[in-house]
């Protein structure tokens, strides 16, 4: 399967990598687009490139022939390609589940993959249990929740400095709390997460979401609530921020990775 690859922070470096090294299935990297080609001189990727591109021009990057196009750079970046990958018959890999809290935007997306024959795949990232909540919803009504806490380090640069003084803090402290369709879209670069859960199971509008500020844990935590007719689920989630950007569970790329295996092998598990 040859890959083109959109974003080359905590989530692509990963990815980038595992395909090169032959650790994600039977898939090529033909290319990778990033904002600044300058900015990662030292990291790009420098075994088995033969014949890759990396660039941070978006035309040269769409001259590549793809199969699969990973959206790996933030909702703005897919808001910006997802149209125009489906418009060339590429199958489309979501990372930023939140820019689909856009009915709209989320409805063209679903149409054009129609027309083209093609498919939108949404990661699962920090979120666990998906596929289980994902069947289970089927059964009819459900219910779902999730608070979501983060060290202080993975809330600075986000919306959540306008509404608490996370300097300041000394205990864990609930600073939003709505629905996914609010926190994904507020909170781009932090709470994908709730938009999957949202889609996945109870829909947008139906999901409750508590977002957490703690000062104590250097851990990612999430609790999550699940009810349906064929059974319930709480989920208790502790992970480790990615050491390049400390807004993502360093366990994001490898669901990344995961899905383009299950696309490529004989074999998927969980898909």
């Amino acid at each position: 399967m040859r890959i083109g690859l959109i974003g080359y922070g905590a989530i692509g470096q990963v990815v980038a990598k595992a395909i090169l090294d032959g650790r994600a299935g039977d898939a090529t990297l033909k290319a990778v687009l990033c904002r600044d080609v300058r900015k990662y001189q030292e990291v790009q990727p420098m075994d088995n490139t033969e014949n890759l591109t990396f660039t941070d021009n978006p035309e040269r990057f769409f001259r590549v022939s793809f199969a699969l196009v990973v959206e790996a750079a933030g909702q703005d970046a897919l808001r910006q390609y997802g149209n125009r990958i489906l418009e060339l018959g590429c199958h489309l890999l979501i990372t930023s589940i939140g820019a689909l809290t856009d009915d709209d935007f989320f409805a063209g997306l679903r149409e054009r993959a129609e027309n083209k024959g093609t498919r939108i795949l949404l990661i699962s990232g920090a979120l666990p249990a998906v596929d289980w909540m994902a069947a289970a919803a089927l059964s009819g009504d459900c219910s779902a929740a999730i608070t979501q806490a983060k060290p202080v380090a993975s809330w600075r640069g986000t919306p959540a400095t306008e509404i608490v003084d996370l300097e300041k803090l000394t205990q864990a402290t609930c600073f939003f709390e709505g629905t996914a369709r609010e926190a994904a879209s507020r909170f781009p670069k932090s709470s994908n997460i709730t938009a999957m859960l949202a889609l996945s199971t109870a829909g947008l509008d139906h999901t409750k979401v508590k977002l957490v500020a703690d000062p104590t844990s250097s851990e990612m935590h999430s609790i999550i609530d699940f009810v349906s007719g064929v059974g319930k689920l709480r989920v208790e989630w502790k992970g480790v921020p990615s050491e390049i950007n400390p807004k993502t569970s360093a366990d994001v790329p490898l669901t990344v990775i995961k899905a383009i295996r299950n696309l490529t092998s004989t074999v998927c598990y969980g898909p």
